[in-house]
């Protein structure tokens, strides 16, 4: 990895550290007026919303603390030289990957791999896109101009 991709993985990790940080703070302001709200709830709905909302917003803010810990991590690694290096097999991360993912700790092929130990692998089944001359439009009601 050359400095200039190293640099750019780390400024895109800080970035998305200041827009985690962002959406906490706005969560934080979004639970205290719902706190402020449900002092005195008009009705049943408007309790079950709220309760809803704040359910919500507890489980996203426990992912981004997670993706929080990873991009912390990740900092560190640039930091120490390691950063960029699979932790599974030790080959180098493809740049690429590390532009989609930059807290990533693993390649495609382990990470992969550990999902599927783990039972959270989602294979991709492609996309083919249907094309306008495979559609048959048969309806009696439309003539052709």
């Amino acid at each position: 990895m050359t400095k200039k991709q190293l640099e750019e993985c780390r400024n895109r990790l800080l970035e998305e550290k200041a827009k985690i940080l962002e959406r906490y703070l706005a969560k934080e302001e979004t639970q205290q007026r719902l706190e402020e709200e449900s002092k005195e709830p008009r009705d049943w709905e408007d309790i079950g919303q709220m309760t809803y909302t704040e359910e919500l917003l507890d489980n996203l803010s426990q992912i981004e603390i997670t993706n929080l810990k990873e991009i912390d991590y990740a900092l560190k690694k640039i930091e120490s030289g390691s950063y960029g290096v699979c932790e599974s097999c030790g080959v180098e991360i493809a740049f690429e990957r590390l532009c989609a993912i930059p807290w990533t700790r693993y390649c495609a092929q382990c990470a992969e791999e550990i999902e599927r130990e783990s039972g959270t692998f989602m294979p991709s089944y492609g996309f083919e896109p249907m094309l306008t001359e495979d559609i048959e439009i048969e309806r009696e009601d439309i003539g052709e101009a």
